[in-house]
C-alpha cells in the first residue's frame, strides 16, 4: 500500500480542524436554554451599545451606563433628537426618568420622550429582556470559541424570533440574526452584534450582579 506523505497527512488534518471549528462548542439545542436561565438570573449589568451606520427606529448612536433587574438604569449616551446629536446623561428609576444635555442641569421627563428614545432597563425585563430574546431563538449554531475583553467565550450565529427582537432594539427591518458570544463558565452574553447592509449594532455586557444603587438625581 502507497504511504500517504506526513506533510499531506498534516495539511488534511489541519483543514479538518479549520472545517469544524465549532465541534467543540456545546450543541445549541442544550447550550441557548441554559444561556436564557442564567440571563434571567442575572440582578445589574454593566452594557455599552454602539451603532454604526443608519438604523432606522433607533435614534441613538451611542449609550453605555449600568442596569439593574428592578427597573433601574443610568449612564450616557448620544441620541438623534430634533434633528440633532445630543449628548445626554439619563438616570431612570421605574416609570420615571432624568435627562441632562449638553448645558443645564437635570429635568425629569416620561420614559420614551424624544430625549430618551431607548429605555436601557428593556435589557433585564423579566417579560421583554435579553432573557426572553434567547428563549425565542428560531435557530442557533456554534462557529468557534474567542477571548472577548479577557472573558473565554463561545460564539454562536443565532436568529431571534422577529417580534421578540422588536421589543427589545425597536429597529426597523430585519435585524433578528445575530452573531452571540457567550461566556464559557457563566453562560451568559458577552457581546451581541446585529449588521443589516451597512449598519452594525453591537452590545457589550459586562460587570454582572456588582454591587448597584440608582438614586434620583
Amino acid at each position: 500500500m502507497r504511504s500517504i506523505p506526513l506533510v499531506v497527512t498534516a495539511g488534511l488534518a489541519l483543514f479538518a480542524a479549520a472545517c469544524s471549528s465549532g465541534g467543540d462548542l456545546p450543541a445549541a439545542d442544550d447550550f441557548i436554554p441554559d444561556t436564557a436561565t442564567a440571563m434571567r438570573e442575572v440582578e445589574s449589568v454593566r452594557f455599552d451599545l454602539t451603532v454604526d451606520g443608519e438604523v432606522p427606529g433607533l435614534d441613538v448612536k451611542a449609550a453605555d451606563g449600568v442596569v439593574t433587574a428592578d427597573g433601574s438604569a443610568e449612564g450616557t449616551g448620544t441620541l438623534t433628537a430634533f434633528g440633532m446629536d445630543i449628548e445626554a446623561e439619563y438616570v431612570i428609576i421605574g416609570e420615571d426618568a432624568w435627562v441632562k444635555g449638553p448645558t443645564g442641569g437635570f429635568q425629569q421627563i416620561p420614559v420614551g420622550d424624544d430625549l430618551l428614545p431607548y429605555d436601557p432597563t428593556l435589557l433585564l425585563d423579566t417579560d421583554s429582556g435579553v432573557a426572553t430574546l434567547l428563549e425565542a431563538v428560531e435557530s442557533a449554531a456554534p462557529e468557534d470559541t474567542e477571548t472577548i475583553d479577557g472573558v473565554e467565550t463561545y460564539r454562536y450565529a443565532v436568529e431571534f424570533d422577529p417580534a421578540a427582537f422588536a421589543t427589545l432594539i425597536p429597529a426597523e427591518g430585519d435585524w433578528n440574526a445575530a452573531t452571540v458570544w457567550f461566556d464559557q463558565e457563566t453562560s451568559r452574553v458577552v457581546k451581541a452584534e446585529f449588521a443589516q447592509g451597512d449598519a452594525t449594532v453591537t452590545l457589550l455586557l459586562s460587570d454582572y450582579d456588582e454591587p448597584v444603587t440608582i438614586a434620583e438625581p
